[in-house]
């Protein structure tokens, strides 16, 4: 369904305005909600369901705390790209609350490597305590100048690593695969990985977001999707990853349409916050939105914002978790952006994202 928005601030919201109605939990179908928070927390808000997607018969999102109904998660955001680490379990613990108590219902938590024992534990205790449904994600990350594979990931067969995901999915209870990663230019070893993690994602079901350079890279996601594409990757559940880190010139509306109209999401999922290797305006960010919006892609859009920087933590005095909700949707607003379909954004698509009929 194709939505115009205004490319004027003629939206009907000054500033103040949209910042106050996140704050008092009016518009955007907000209403008041206890859910855990923590001292020192916004107040307590909640994003609601623009509509009822259909689902799969037997779908769930495979959470941490179970496989739950996608139903369970309409009255609040799903963030599909995080990472719950940088400090204690309650530490994080205090995060993840604060963010549920200003309207999140979900958070997926990306890997950049395999977790070792600590991680998983730490992140199971976190998810134990929290009514915030957190998603467990896994694979492998390489990114040339910012990480590379272990030398056991780097000397692997896809086989091997294919039987590899498929049993730390099960075992340690994934319910996505990411983040997943290549460079500027797709090197052979990552090319293996994406395969090995396709191939994953066909044996499991389970859903399937990636990294591309936060430098800019338009190239990069035809890549990613090429070689998912050859191994029966499903793109209903594939989220081509860091698409609002594209340079204005270079034409992100460009690959951007190009993704939405092979059946992937576009994820804009470093938004509410400056990325060190990006700095791509927010106000670029939000005319990515306008443009895919007029391109008629609104059912292709999921929003996150890659936090993983505590110094961007509630603690701290930041907006953690809440950055997507509490900075970046009122922008949205501001610019003309109608409610029903960033509510449709935050709460909607997401869940057709994440909900799968799990095969294994």
């Amino acid at each position: 369904m194709k939505t115009r928005t205004h490319r004027t601030h003629d939206s009907g919201w000054t500033r103040r305005e949209a910042l106050g109605m996140l704050g008092a939990g009016a518009g955007l179908g907000l209403v008041s909600a206890g859910c855990g928070g923590t001292a020192g927390a916004s107040q307590a808000i909640r994003f609601t369901s623009a509509e009822a997607p259909d689902f799969m018969s037997g779908a769930v999102i495979r959470t941490l705390r179970g496989d739950v109904d996608p139903g369970e998660l309409a009255n609040g955001a799903t963030l599909i790209h995080e990472h719950l680490r940088g400090g204690t379990v309650d530490q994080v613990l205090y995060e993840v609350d604060a963010a549920g108590a200003d309207g999140v219902a979900c958070l997926v938590d990306s890997a950049t490597g395999r977790r070792d024992q600590q991680a998983i534990d730490d992140l199971q205790a976190v998810a134990d305590r929290t009514d915030v449904h957190i998603v467990r994600a896994g694979g492998y990350f390489q990114d040339i100048g910012f990480s590379i594979y272990p030398v056991d990931i780097a000397e692997a067969s896809e086989d091997e690593l294919f039987e590899q995901l498929v049993q730390d999915a099960a075992d340690q209870r994934w319910g996505a695969f990411g983040e997943i990663a290549s460079s500027l230019e797709m090197r052979p070893d990552e090319r293996k990985v994406h395969r090995a993690i396709g191939r994953a994602h066909v044996e499991t079901g389970l859903p399937i977001f990636t990294h591309t350079p936060h430098e800019s890279c338009p190239s990069c996601a035809m890549d990613q999707m090429d070689v998912m594409e050859s191994v029966g990757v499903d793109f209903s559940h594939l989220v081509i990853g860091h698409m609002s880190t594209i340079k204005p010139e270079h034409d992100p509306i460009g690959t951007h349409s190009a993704i939405a109209r092979r059946g992937a999401f576009v994820g804009l999922d470093t938004v509410g916050h400056q990325m060190s290797r990006s700095q791509i305006p927010e106000i670029d960010k939000v005319r990515m939105v306008q443009d895919l919006l007029d391109a008629g892609f609104e059912d292709h859009i999921v929003f996150s914002s890659d936090m993983g920087n505590r110094n961007h933590w509630k603690a701290n005095y930041g907006l953690g978790y809440s950055t997507v909700l509490m900075q970046f949707a009122p922008k949205l607003l501001y610019a003309g952006v109608p409610e029903q379909t960033v509510r449709k954004i935050l709460v909607d698509n997401p869940r057709r994202f994440l909900a799968v009929v799990p095969k294994a």
